[in-house]
């Protein structure tokens, strides 16, 4: 793997996981509204709860995320270089 591939892994990994932590803060965001709903009557939703407990949180985790499957992809290409073929 090159360094420039590498490099672009590293940013599409973590742009996965980013994606993939806001669409479970949609989802948990949408499941309490449901719970409200189905407890008071009303469904408070709104996209600014989603993005504000995403923009809390939510981001730490996708990069943390990304990063540490990079590593791991990294470490594990570096072992398979390293190994002899017998």
């Amino acid at each position: 793997m090159t360094i420039k591939s590498n490099f672009f892994l590293l940013i599409k990994l973590v742009i996965m996981c980013l994606i993939l932590f806001l669409f479970f803060d949609l989802i948990s965001v949408l499941l309490g509204s449901l719970i409200i709903y189905v407890k008071k009557g009303f469904f408070p939703f709104s996209w600014s709860d989603v993005f504000a407990s995403f923009f809390k949180s939510g981001y730490v985790g996708g990069l943390i995320l990304g990063g540490g499957i990079w590593i791991k992809i990294w470490l594990k290409e570096r072992k398979k270089q390293k190994l002899p073929l017998e």
